[in-house]
């Protein structure tokens, strides 16, 4: 493989590493709407840190502590989510920040 394919290959690794986009994720705790939930993947064999205050869509139905959920990343940042149409004014894009879950495995 030419250094060039090999620099590019690498290079679109990295970035694609670094978008977050979903992933299986267990329930530490339930806040009526919201839950904390810790991301199952590892990174580099590193355990990730908790998620807090990730949104629980309407259709998911009952979310208990322990549970192994579904969560989607958004690809903006839902800092001013409301009932009408936003400008996230922020650049943060495909970010575990922005986690919304999406369904409950049954496991």
């Amino acid at each position: 493989m030419a250094r060039d394919t090999a620099f590019f290959k690498k290079l679109m690794e990295h970035i694609g590493a670094q978008i977050s986009v979903c992933a299986p994720a267990q329930v530490v705790a339930v806040h009526g709407k919201t839950a904390d939930i810790k991301p199952l993947f590892k990174e580099n064999g590193v355990e990730h840190a908790v998620i807090l205050d990730a949104l629980i869509l309407k259709h998911v139905g009952a979310v208990a502590k322990g549970d192994i959920v579904h969560v989607n990343f958004t690809d903006r940042a839902l800092d001013y989510l409301d009932k009408k149409p936003f400008d996230p004014q922020l650049t943060r894009q495909h970010s575990m920040n922005d986690a919304v879950i999406v369904g409950v495995y049954n496991l």
